[in-house]
């Protein structure tokens, strides 16, 4: 097989071997400091991959800018069968903006943020080619970040034409070559062996999915499809909850340096330099409670700064609690800081400890906030990657990411043999990337007789009907929607209707939400009430995303009956605003009357009425758009509110404000905006002709023509 080195300036591509090879393509993305440093380490990874099958490029240079990288990976996957890269040293890192819809939960105001903490770093840019952007140019305190915004006319979904990976050193200089030098090596060793996915360990922390023991105990049952060789003894899979011990910190270190894990799954909040694995544990003896409370009192004290400040937070407590001085002694002293930190410490795990951990799991996947936030210079999920342990690759998230994700979708195809890039190339979203080596792999023939790049409908419709895994035909099920299968939408559902899997229910209710009609929300009635716990979480946020009033029964009785459920019976009350008020109001009252059930209907009616009244008030908060009296300011923050809250009743306002050219340019595109957030609406037609009516008016600015752009193609993808 032909070896092709490729080396790249800004200005210039010279092919060092003009022979085209007829493997698949990698490309191995390195600066030239970088490469001059560690060179015999990369040039060694690139030999592994060669044996493996790959014509691997080498693409050393010095970029400016993104854009002209992405060029290039561009031009490999037209000519040369680009299948991924990795992305080594200082590459520069592309900051998108404008594309708050391609994240799961990251939603921040643009306006009044700083650009860097109000953009997402993001590879999409480099691995999605059909994604179209403006260039806002580079960040002049950090070059190495480059702004661009998503465009009106580019696609409004990610649908990944290569898969990458990151290695950014987390040190600088020679301690950033070494970092890369040490990885190299240990990868080197660890791709000799054969190791089959076979040992998980999943964590759950304080506060994910609500603390529900019910969506803990799930994920247990949907990991036993996916990788069942793990379920061999009590050992090979392990399920961690926070409340397990006081402090989890310990036994979650003890299972991180085991020498034969391969997957650490990490259910999580987190920041770029820790991870939350628990807080304050609960106590049952009156003056450990009482100590916990000081302890609360004396950080808040810390963090309020000035001393005129902590005063007036002191005589406040003091007032609402009916407490003495005493409760905030220590506050100042240094002795009981230094106490109070360490407590804190054992709370989670820190950039420092990651080093001394070491790491073995040989993968580590953070369903966390901001744990793989590659723009800074330390991260958590850079660090596992570079301690001296085994770990060769993370899957993190660069910002914030919605707790109701789905973080194991189709996992089982790294049981199977597949890379984790081709895994993750069906499932990323703007802010999730792979830190380390995209092609790692563990032990596994299957993936070898599956053909990733046919385009061939009856190739992945013949593998679903004969697969055995559930999760080859989740990805069948993804290849047949992404290809157009005709008769999609019926094919999904009866997939649903008749699959045992919950893996190939959760990715056909998944899929089912892109298409139009009334399949997805008619299969709603039934996955409402599906065994998997995520699936009944998903279905009571998707019926308050069409909003239609004939859901009110069915979410009344989820309220009442399915309180255990604590994420579920949460979801619920999200979407006591989204339908009729007073029919919400009258169903709950109606069913409470007829249950039996329960001995203290009052305090059930009671602590409806409490929630109720609190949705009402975010709502209310709402009508701003529409209301002229109200600042500018106020209308758009309305408008903006409207993108995490779909008030389905009031969409004929919110057109009405659209289509005034008379109304303030900004308020109109933050409103054409927000309703590309209602792509599910079951008004979501009307909304699409409105905003066509405004996109055909002469006047229409070229900012405000963009959003609408973007919308109409948002909510079109959900009506094909």
């Amino acid at each position: 097989m032909v070896r092709k080195l490729i080396f790249l300036t800004a200005f210039s591509l010279l092919l060092t071997y003009g022979v085209e090879a007829a493997g698949k393509g990698f490309a191995i993305v390195v600066d030239q400091s970088t490469y001059t440093a560690c060179k015999a380490e990369i040039d060694a990874y690139s030999t592994l991959l060669e044996r493996e099958g790959f014509s691997p490029s080498l693409l050393s240079g010095e970029w400016k800018q993104p854009d002209e990288l992405r060029q290039q990976l561009h031009h490999l996957y037209l000519h040369h069968q680009l299948e991924g890269a990795i992305l080594i040293g200082q590459i520069p890192v592309p900051m998108i903006r404008d594309a708050q819809h391609l994240t799961s939960a990251f939603k921040m105001d643009q306006e009044r943020f700083p650009k860097r903490d109000s953009s997402v770093p993001s590879d999409r840019f480099y691995d999605d080619f059909d994604l179209r952007f403006d260039d806002l140019g580079s960040d002049e305190e950090e070059p190495l970040l480059h702004y661009y915004s998503l465009r009106g006319d580019s696609p409004q979904y990610i649908q990944s034409d290569i898969y990458s990976g990151r290695l950014k050193p987390t040190r600088q200089g020679e301690e950033g070559y070494q970092q890369i030098r040490s990885y190299f090596r240990k990868l080197l060793l660890e791709r000799e062996q054969q190791n089959p996915l076979d040992v998980v360990v999943a964590y759950t922390g304080e506060g994910s999915f609500s603390n529900s023991l019910t969506a803990w105990r799930n994920q247990g049952m949907m990991m036993r499809e996916q990788i069942p060789a793990a379920f061999r003894n009590k050992s090979s899979a392990k399920f961690l909850f926070f409340n397990m011990y006081p402090y989890m910190k310990e036994l979650v270190t003890e299972q991180l340096r085991r020498m034969d894990l391969d997957l650490m799954l990490f259910h999580e909040h987190g920041t770029p330099d820790r991870q939350y694995l628990t807080a304050l544990p609960h106590t049952k003896e009156s003056e450990e409670q009482m100590e916990a409370g000081r302890r609360l009192f004396r950080q808040a004290l810390r963090r309020a700064g000035d001393v005129q400040q902590q005063e007036k937070l002191k005589q406040t407590w003091m007032e609402l609690y009916r407490i003495d001085t005493l409760w905030f002694a220590g506050a100042d002293d240094p002795k009981q800081r230094v106490a109070d930190s360490l407590l804190d410490l054992q709370t989670g795990i820190v950039l420092d400890d990651v080093p001394l951990i070491s790491p073995n799991a040989r993968m580590v996947i953070f369903d966390a906030c901001y744990n793989g936030d590659f723009r800074e210079e330390r991260y958590i999920a850079g660090e596992y990657i570079f301690a001296d342990g085994k770990t060769l690759a993370t899957f993190a998230n660069s910002v914030n990411v919605l707790q109701d994700k789905s973080s194991t979708d189709l996992l089982g195809l790294l049981g199977l043999g597949f890379r984790i890039g081709e895994w993750a190339r069906e499932i990323n979203i703007l802010e999730s990337h792979i830190i380390g080596d995209p092609t790692f792999r563990f032990a596994g023939d299957v993936a070898d007789q599956v053909d990733l790049r046919t385009t061939d409908t009856a190739y992945w419709l013949a593998l679903y009907n004969k697969a055995d895994h559930p999760d080859l035909k989740g990805l069948a099920l993804h290849k047949l929607s992404d290809l157009g299968y005709p008769g999609m939408a019926e094919f999904l559902t009866k997939a649903y209707n008749e699959s045992p899997y919950y893996s190939v229910r959760l990715q056909a209710f998944l899929l089912l939400q892109l298409y139009g009609g009334d399949h997805f929300a008619q299969l709603l009635e039934k996955s409402i009430n599906d065994p998997y716990e995520f699936i009944r979480r998903k279905s009571v946020y998707a019926m308050g995303a069409i909003g239609s009033d004939h859901f009110i029964p069915y979410l009344v009785k989820i309220y009442l009956d399915n309180y255990l459920d604590e994420r579920v019976h949460f979801n619920v009350t999200f979407t006591f605003d989204r339908m009729d008020f007073d029919a919400m109001e009258a169903e709950m009252k109606r069913q409470l009357d007829q249950n039996i059930s329960y001995p203290d209907k009052e305090k059930v009616w009671e602590e409806f009425q409490h929630i109720f009244a609190s949705r009402k008030r975010i709502a209310a908060m709402a009508n701003d758009v529409t209301n002229r009296e109200k600042p500018l300011k106020s209308r758009i923050s309305a408008a903006r509110m409207l993108r995490n809250n779909n008030y389905h009743k009031q969409v004929g306002d919110y057109l009405q404000v659209l289509t005034d050219t008379s109304e303030d340019a900004s308020l109109r595109v933050a409103l054409a905006e927000a309703l590309g957030w209602f792509n599910n609406s079951y008004r979501r037609e009307e909304i699409v002709a409105a905003l066509r009516e405004v996109a055909a008016q002469p006047q229409a600015s070229q900012q405000l023509s963009n959003e609408i752009n973007k919308s109409i193609a948002r909510l079109e993808h959900f009506m094909q």
